[in-house]
């Protein structure tokens, strides 16, 4: 009987840790097929960790980490481009490159100034979807210890093989002494909104 009941226990413990693996392996797979998503969760695990150092950091500290995030993940000039929509062909490349400039800080100052402070929150991913084969909408809750939760959406696109965002909606909405000089006057509440309708081939907003 006990040798049987030690095989019995064994089969139990192989099929258990077969699931395990199986189970491992999607979710694995399922990361790997979204490089959308790893995208999103990248940059999201930046901003905790600003966060998380928000008393050691300065807010020029804050923005020189997020910056490099940013130019590595987030397509400016692109998301320049489609907030301006027809205007954009109508500016000098000068004109364009100070527009795209302009953005770019502002976007990463009201990033610097909004994830200054950890208190228990997370990210999670509450939403996924296809925008078509090459983009992605990806939907994330910031989620504070009372179980509040505030939803950005990032549009994601490929281009030339890489995965960056090329929209975020709604815009982080933080304004301070610190962001100010650098937002273009023009700058929406959300910033890019339509783009995921423009990349469906819906009509422009």
């Amino acid at each position: 009987m006990g040798v049987y009941s030690d095989s019995l226990q064994q089969t139990l413990t192989c099929i258990v840790a077969s699931v395990v693996i199986v189970v491992c392996l999607g979710v694995w797979s399922a990361a790997a097929s979204e490089p959308a998503q790893a995208v999103v969760e990248r940059f999201d695990s930046l901003l905790l960790t600003t966060m998380k150092q928000g008393e050691q950091l300065s807010f020029d500290d804050r923005y020189d980490k997020l910056a490099q995030r940013i130019d590595q993940d987030f397509d400016i000039r692109r998301i320049a481009r489609h907030r301006l929509g027809d205007r954009w062909s109508q500016l000098s490349k000068d004109k364009r490159r100070g527009y795209t400039a302009r953005l770019r800080e502002s976007l990463i100052a009201r990033y610097a100034h909004a994830y200054n402070h950890y208190a228990g929150q997370r990210f999670d991913i509450c939403g996924l979807r296809s925008l078509g084969r090459d983009s992605r909408q990806v939907e994330v809750a910031l989620i504070d210890s009372h179980g509040m939760r505030r939803v950005t959406r990032y549009t994601v696109a490929r281009d030339a093989g890489e995965w960056r965002v090329v929209g975020v909606s709604p815009a982080t909405g933080f304004s301070g002494p610190e962001t100010a000089r650098l937002m273009p006057r023009d700058t929406p509440k959300a910033l890019f909104g339509g783009l995921e309708r423009r990349l469906e081939g819906g009509p422009r907003v």
